[in-house]
């Protein structure tokens, strides 16, 4: 059991602190892991990586010089590392560069052994570690400015790593800005990961939930980044009990496989925000009279902003 919240905001002041406290709200469904991606109102790109050995950090720094702009000489040397809840450290600053470069950086980063892109992009921000909300609160000390969405995932591991790269929301490099949660199984996790594989996909984790935002993202790299299409594609080839909450930049969309085991619940509120989340309470935290649609089995719904 996993928990899940989200939020499209109508007020992008205060939206982390937000999608907090309905995290702390299903902290029951899972504590052994808690993250969100919010989306950001800024004007620069953005990376948060996480640092399994510290000796590995002039690694990272090395890497990111490559793709700094010259007049940007300073930006890394600028950044924040501190200690997470566990084993992991954290870094995270501003980057000048294209945003064309993006994908390569990623990539470059992903494939050190010791290190893993947690976000990197021109609106994406994603906190995850081990632990509750709470926990993450305390030891990340959260630098988030207006936000227009976000979305929550508080986890119970069962079937891979209590790992923070195995944490929730996932990322993919091939479409940076998109991030995912899920709550459920896949049953054809490995035939679905083998069919990427032999595509050129290249996975970080052996967690079955980064299949959903793996696959999604190679959909949106061939259908021209249309999230709505990708998710009816995906509904016809993921396989098991399954609700999931995704985003880009300007979209978040819910899905649910047709047995319906896994709730999610939303509601539209009377000043156009609209909550997401497993359980109505974390819902009630955000808004008054909370009256929340369950989504159907089989349903697919997305929100544009």
């Amino acid at each position: 059991m996993c928990g899940l919240t989200g939020i499209i905001a109508n007020n992008p002041e205060g939206l982390g602190i937000g999608l907090t406290e309905m995290l702390k709200e299903i902290e029951h469904r899972g504590r052994d892991a808690t993250g969100f991606a919010v989306y950001e109102i800024r004007d620069d790109i953005q990376i948060r990586v996480s640092i399994r050995n510290i000796d590995s950090k002039p690694d990272l720094l090395k890497i990111l010089e490559k793709y700094e702009q010259p007049s940007a000489a300073n930006s890394t040397s600028g950044g924040r590392s501190y200690k997470g809840v566990g084993i992991f450290d954290f870094y995270e600053t501003s980057l000048n560069m294209p945003p064309s470069e993006i994908k390569a950086l990623h990539h470059e980063i992903d494939c050190h052994p010791d290190l893993c892109v947690h976000s990197l992009g021109e609106k994406i921000k994603v906190y995850k570690d081990q632990g509750t909300a709470r926990d993450l609160e305390s030891h990340h000390r959260f630098n988030i400015g207006p936000a227009t969405h976000g979305i929550g995932h508080v986890r119970l591991a069962t079937e891979s790593l209590e790992d923070i790269n195995f944490a929730h929301p996932f990322i993919s490099e091939m479409h940076p800005e998109l991030s995912l949660v899920h709550n459920g199984q896949f049953t054809n996790y490995f035939n679905l990961r083998r069919s990427l594989e032999t595509k050129g996909v290249r996975f970080k984790t052996n967690n079955d939930s980064e299949i959903a935002v793996q696959y999604l993202a190679f959909l949106m790299e061939k259908n021209g980044g249309d999230l709505e299409e990708a998710i009816h594609q995906a509904m016809d080839a993921f396989d098991g009990v399954f609700t999931i909450i995704v985003s880009t930049e300007d979209q978040i969309g819910i899905f649910r496989d047709e047995l319906g085991m896994k709730p999610v619940l939303f509601f539209e509120t009377d000043d156009g925000s609209v909550l997401f989340g497993s359980e109505e309470i974390s819902l009630a935290k955000i808004a008054a009279d909370v009256n929340a649609t369950e989504m159907e089995p089989g349903g697919v719904k997305v929100w544009s902003i």
